[in-house]
């Protein structure tokens, strides 16, 4: 069973990816399919991982970072982000959810420092951060099976 939440949490981290690569919107049923696996798995202890007080530990931790930002730097983050985080967090915990949110927003910017310097877009061009935080997500997820 613990595979297959495995599993559904990368299915939805990659559906918003692709979402947000595709069209620049993260849909709120990405975020809340998290929330719901994360729920489920909770109150079955499926996952075996976390309480209800680690988990709103780990929705804080993975997202207030974005949304304290997105407060004071105008257009910096959207809400599909903060929320596809918050979820994430909420399933993963402190420790995986910052982990991921760090290594999501590290390849984010290299990939805009290469399209920046092969002049394939401006300075404040905005580039979609959904693909960049699944991706950090998942090598976080790795991280405990390593």
């Amino acid at each position: 069973m613990n595979q297959i939440c495995e599993l559904l949490f990368l299915a939805a981290l990659f559906g918003a990816a692709a979402a947000d690569w595709k069209k620049r919107v993260i849909p709120d049923r990405y975020p809340a399919a998290l929330f719901l696996l994360g729920g489920i798995a909770m109150m079955m202890d499926i996952w075996h991982r976390l309480n209800l007080l680690e988990a709103l530990a780990g929705m804080a931790a993975a997202s207030l970072p974005l949304f304290l930002t997105a407060l004071l730097v105008r257009g910096s983050f959207g809400g599909g982000d903060i929320k596809l985080m918050a979820a994430a967090g909420f399933c993963v915990g402190v420790r995986q959810g910052f982990l991921g949110l760090f290594w999501g927003l590290l390849g984010a910017a290299a990939w805009g420092t290469v399209l920046l310097a092969a002049k394939k877009r401006k300075k404040k061009e905005a580039i979609p951060l959904g693909p960049f935080l699944a991706l950090g997500l998942a090598a976080a997820e790795l991280c405990l099976y390593i």
